[in-house]
């Protein structure tokens, strides 16, 4: 198997009481998939502020990473390696306004 390239991403979980936040994709390679808010690291940007800049582009709000959960290697769909960092955030402020061409529900 080749590989195309690798890919960073970093993705959030955001707990409230008993809930958590997902979102359902409607990405071409993920469509109906349910997901954390998640999405690639830019070229030179800081993990942690590309984990609060993806909540904040699909969900609307703003959130504090409270923690780390670990960093997760898988190979995607497309081939790529896929290097994961996810955290675990807070809510601080915005409100709920999904992203609507990559979000469904």
């Amino acid at each position: 198997m080749s590989q195309n390239g690798i890919v960073l991403v970093a993705s959030v979980s955001i707990f409230s009481d008993d809930k958590v936040l997902m979102i359902k994709e409607n990405k071409p390679a993920a469509i109906n998939k349910w997901n954390f808010p998640s999405g690639r690291i830019e070229y030179g940007e800081d993990i942690l502020y590309s984990a609060r800049r993806e909540v904040k582009e699909e969900t609307g709000l703003d959130v504090n990473l409270i923690a780390a959960t670990g960093v997760y290697n898988f190979i995607s769909s497309t081939k790529n390696q896929v290097i994961l960092f996810h955290f675990i955030g807070e809510v601080t402020g915005g409100s709920l306004n999904l992203e609507e061409d990559e979000i469904v529900d």
